[in-house]
């Protein structure tokens, strides 16, 4: 059997949250602060018995900041165990944990594997019955609010129940089992669902056969190794049952002969008379006891355990090592922990937080690539910040942390992904979640980690667009949380299919080309017109009613569609001086840039053509300043994958550095200076936008506006 779900319900900042598991490896991402430690404290509250958490240790700050009021309110932690065989049901405590008739209602929401039994262990944090019962029967809102205020953390409980059955993260059945405080309504304790919650367990019983065991991101695993229960010893604990009596016998009888070796020493023996003699001097013959001084080494092997210790090849202690293989060591010797205590425990589930600390690049990708082939009866669940980790876990494995006003969401990126690739992508024989999958390298699973995504056909935009919003409006996309993924072609469907309600909730923007010709130009395709259309239909179809990913379109191409802002003009031509060496060229290409759109649409496709469209980005990214202009479709794109981002203190930022370079702004700028409510930055934001219209800053403001207008945040 293994962990399939974990419910929190009203933890710190999970409202609401369901984590799901695979068999071996799981990964946690998230960004900071967006619930990962929380969420691996509740697990160890629940299934770790060596977390001390009771009513002494519960805080106000536990419940979350969601509810308001946290008085009356529950914390429920629950566990959903799959695969439980046969062999597992032979240990009573599986049995147990296995409901006696299966609520079909409450597997709707959970999918299981079939054909296995399945089973639950709960937590509520709850107050007392007296404390429900007089909820229940408060006779008016008034008499149920003054009930309510007069709660105290005193006046909570800790039950651990199993077999429950109910989706706690659903709202309905909250309110079912804990009541609407809105109009004062709770249930009668009396008339508890134990079908929904549960009968009591004793968790002494669930610990001494489920083991969580935790490994701290601020781990000293140099300080763990010395302590006297470290795992060395803990495994030692374990196995010497098996060690053979003669062995045992033959090291102990060989003790006694160091002992009395070393008693026998002159000097040792001197040392007895020596303190004989002076307590003579001080109490007297008949008042002394006569003192020898020997050695007692214990010859019981438990005793003699505790000397065990690893030692590096080559090397004489274990602080020889560095950070990162003692970390590497500590985690195997968890491991080996694990495997040892097989024999009495039906599952073993390691947590660590950041198992990428002090290791080194390739050794984090081996690490987790081997962990996830551990054995079923070990489950390894992983809090991470590595992109390169994040490489090479299995998608399906993986759970995304998304925090907005301080509730944490989770979110799963391959949720019904593999259907809608049959339905909508007509992928008959591939699974799309593999495909993904095998597409995710490191520089591409940032995807996973960011706050917003845009998605862009080649290397020019990649190069570019970074460069563009540095410069133009003076923050990077790093500080926006925005990764910026090159497909490397037009196929953008398959990777926007993972933003979506069921999987991530991040919002996508894809730009893309429409290759539209132009009226009475030389370069340029019919067929590469046609395909634009098309793709705009495709994406159109696939993505409406998606309000996380939008496409934004270039009217002809990326190249083509920059220098048709005019300010942009002159970086050309500079590199139109740099890179033709014949007068007479640099002249037609400077004068076809002046020209007519059918001239420059020739000219810049030739010249991107000459330079190379990479090369030339790159040049453009150099030596582009704050005067470059951003095309609208750029713009636009960017305010729509940041609009979760956007707050004042960027809003106040952007107008400070752009306004640097206006003179006629410097009333301007100093009313900004003076804003600090959103109100205030409103007002100046708009006065921006109609003022200074013509300015990339004006145009992303009004489309960041329309967005959070429109609800799309």
């Amino acid at each position: 059997m293994y962990l399939k779900y974990f419910q929190i319900v009203n933890y710190k900042n999970h409202k609401n949250a369901r984590f799901e598991f695979c068999k071996g490896a799981n990964t946690i991402l998230g960004e900071n602060d967006a619930g990962k430690s929380n969420a691996v404290t509740a697990m160890r509250i629940l299934l770790d018995d060596n977390y001390y958490y009771t009513t002494k240790n519960l805080k106000e700050t536990d419940f979350s900041r969601s509810l308001g009021d946290w008085r009356g309110h529950w914390i429920i932690l629950s566990a959903f165990f799959d695969e439980i065989t046969e062999a597992d049901s032979e240990n009573e405590l599986c049995r147990e944990l296995t409901p006696e008739e299966e609520n079909v209602v409450f597997l709707r929401s959970f999918i299981r594997c079939a054909g296995y039994e399945y089973g639950t262990v709960t937590l509520f944090i709850r107050p007392i019955k007296s404390i429900r019962k007089a909820l229940s029967s408060a006779a008016s809102i008034e008499e149920f609010n003054k009930v309510r205020q007069g709660i105290k953390l005193s006046d909570y409980e800790f039950v651990f129940t199993s077999r429950s059955q109910a989706d706690f993260t659903d709202a309905e059945v909250y309110r079912k089992i804990v009541g609407d405080f809105s109009v004062g309504d709770c249930p009668d304790p009396d008339e508890d669902d134990a079908e929904q919650l549960g009968t009591r367990i004793d968790m002494l019983n669930v610990w001494q056969h489920i083991s969580l065991s935790f490994i701290d991101a601020l781990r000293d695993a140099e300080g763990e190794l010395k302590k006297s229960k470290n795992p060395v010893r803990r495994i030692f604990d374990t196995v010497q049952n098996d060690i053979a009596k003669d062995d045992i016998q033959s090291i102990q009888d060989k003790i006694r002969d160091l002992n009395d070796h070393l008693s026998k020493i002159p000097q040792i023996s001197k040392m007895g008379s020596e303190i004989n003699v002076k307590l003579q001097d001080i109490v007297g013959l008949v008042y002394s006891p006569e003192i020898r001084v020997e050695s007692h080494l214990k010859e019981d092997i438990d005793s003699i355990a505790r000397y065990l210790s690893l030692t590096p090849s080559g090397e004489d202690n274990i602080d020889e090592l560095g950070l990162g293989h003692l970390n590497i060591l500590y985690i195997a010797l968890k491991l080996v922990e694990f495997d040892a205590n097989r024999n009495h425990e039906i599952l073993n589930i390691m947590v660590v937080e950041e198992p990428e600390a002090h290791i080194h690049t390739h050794i984090q990708r081996t690490l987790f690539d081997n962990l996830k082939v551990i054995k079923n009866y070990t489950q390894v669940i992983m809090t991470t910040h590595s992109t390169h980790i994040s490489e090479v876990s299995n998608i399906k494995s993986v759970n995304v942390l998304k925090s907005r006003n301080r509730v944490s969401t989770v979110m799963r990126p391959t949720n019904g992904l593999d259907m809608f690739g049959k339905k909508y992508l007509e992928l008959k024989d591939l699974s799309l979640s593999e495909c993904i999958e095998r597409y995710l390298d490191v520089k591409r699973s940032v995807l996973l980690f960011s706050k917003g995504v845009i998605l862009v056909e080649g290397d020019a935009e990649e190069i570019l667009i970074p460069a563009l919003v540095k410069q133009t409006l003076g923050v990077t996309l790093d500080e926006l949380g925005i990764g910026i993924i090159n497909i490397g072609s037009v196929s953008f469907e398959y990777i926007a299919s993972v933003f979506d309600d069921e999987r991530i909730q991040r919002h996508c923007s894809i730009i893309t080309d429409l290759d539209a010709q132009v009226e009475g130009a030389k370069k340029g395709s019919e067929e590469a017109a046609t395909r634009g259309l098309s793709r705009k239909e495709k994406l159109s179809d696939l993505y409406r009613g998606n309000k996380w990913v939008e496409s934004f379109y270039a009217p002809h191409t990326f190249e083509v569609d920059f220098f048709e802002k005019e300010a942009n003009r002159k970086y050309l031509e500079d590199i139109i001086r740099q890179h033709y060496s014949r007068e007479s060229t640099i002249v037609k290409y400077i004068d076809a840039l002046e020209a007519d759109e059918a001239d420059r649409y020739d000219a810049v496709l030739a010249i991107a053509g000459s330079v190379g469209k990479g090369w030339l980005a790159t040049i453009l990214a150099q030596s582009i300043k704050y005067d470059a202009k951003i095309p609208d479709y750029i713009i636009e794109a960017i305010a729509f994958a940041s609009q979760e981002v956007i707050d004042l203190d960027l809003i106040k930022k952007m107008l400070l550095y752009v306004l640097e370079f206006y003179d006629e702004g410097v009333a301007l700028k100093e009313k900004v200076q003076a804003s600090y409510t959103a109100d205030e930055i409103a007002v100046v934001a708009k006065d921006f936008s109609e003022n200074f219209s013509d300015d990339s800053l004006a145009l992303f403001l009004i489309k960041h506006k329309e967005y959070v207008a429109n609800g799309s945040i």
